[in-house]
């Protein structure tokens, strides 16, 4: 590195790290579960989907999503057609279009980010919250 950095206290640390999986589980859809990280603009859900679950075709009217498959096989619903999935693929679900997914016969584990923020998936992590609390 070019320039010096002063590192960041360990208050600073905790207050602006995040782990996801210290975030709890909020259910999705039946037999997919999330942990979601909010942001102002944006949504990112690290979602494990059970196999053989289906998460239902839908519509966000004007939310973009982006999904990454980590880990298992799916089949990604997009405009009427199933697209195979596989670790390491990335597919665009625009805003306006209907789409959903299939897992397979085993688990798997994605990554969706939305933009803007998807204000109903921020609403069950306050529900799981608050009856944590």
């Amino acid at each position: 590195m070019t320039q010096d950095f002063k590192r960041a206290s360990p208050d600073e640390q905790r207050q602006t790290i995040i782990t996801y999986k210290n975030v709890p589980l909020v259910e999705l859809a039946r037999g997919a579960n999330s942990h979601i990280v909010a942001g102002r603009n944006m949504t990112l859900s690290f979602a494990h989907l059970e196999a053989k679950s289906y998460f239902p075709v839908h519509v966000h009217a004007t939310i973009e999503q982006l999904m990454l498959v980590l880990s298992g096989e799916l089949d990604a619903i997009l405009d009427g057609k199933m697209y195979r999935m596989k670790p390491g693929d990335i597919i665009f679900f625009p805003a306006g279009r209907e789409h959903g997914s299939q897992a397979l016969d085993v688990d798997c584990d994605i990554v969706d980010i939305f933009s803007p923020a998807r204000a109903e998936y921020e609403d069950k992590l306050k529900a799981v919250l608050a009856r944590k609390a």
